[in-house]
């Protein structure tokens, strides 16, 4: 009896899986922004995510983004709109929990446009060249000028973990590391930058977290 001996080779190959991956929410949250992108204004960072994102490709990445810029630009008031708003006059005092005595950055305090989502900061109107103090003591971090919108740009490093942005300045009157007080000049208003009218816009952070500047201000 013939004996028939068969061969077989197989060719096995081990294949990982992969785990799948937690879908980002379409709308994300400001910490999700901040973390995945480093760079730029957080309303240029937000749209940035959205053009990004898997789901919003294409047509749908257009229809977000025009929505986002326009909530980021419309409301935007120039120093001419701005005539028309009334002083806001200081009466009472809301501190912050960790600081005491917040300052206006400016003698005259006149809003142009208040903090939102898509408008993480205070803008404050008034005339190119009127004087910007610090909100509290703290040591210049940077003093240059910014690309990503906010023109001639001072950020001031504070107790706490807080951190100031004075934006749009005409002119810098203080160089990175110098200690200041709230009576040290640190710049001139203006308009420079991505800016529709002369005004200061300012951001107030905490641990890296946004702050509405009205909640923490002296009032």
């Amino acid at each position: 009896m013939r004996k028939i001996r068969i061969d077989l080779q197989l060719d096995v190959k081990l294949v990982k899986r992969r785990k799948p991956l937690l879908d980002e929410p379409i709308l994300p949250t400001p910490s999700i922004v901040r973390r995945k992108y480093r760079k730029g204004t957080f309303a240029a960072r937000f749209v940035r995510y959205l053009v990004d994102h898997k789901n919003t490709k294409g047509v749908f990445a257009g229809v977000f983004a025009f929505v986002a810029i326009t909530a980021i630009f419309i409301p935007q008031a120039s120093s001419a709109e701005a005539e028309g708003v009334a002083n806001v006059i200081i009466e009472s005092q809301t501190n912050l929990a960790t600081e005491k005595g917040m300052e206006y950055p400016v003698e005259v305090i006149r809003i142009n446009q208040n903090y939102a989502f898509f408008h993480q900061g205070l803008d404050l109107g008034g005339k190119t060249g009127d004087i910007i103090t610090p909100i509290m003591p703290g040591v210049v971090a940077y003093a240059g000028w910014d690309r990503s919108g906010y023109g001639n740009l001072v950020v001031l490093e504070h107790k706490n973990g807080i951190d100031s942005y004075y934006a749009h300045l005409s002119k810098i009157t203080v160089k990175t590391g110098q200690a200041v007080d709230t009576n040290v000049v640190v710049g001139l208003m203006g308009a420079t930058g991505r800016a529709t009218g002369t005004h200061l816009h300012l951001e107030i952070h905490q641990n890296g977290v946004s702050l509405s500047p009205l909640t923490v201000l002296s009032k």
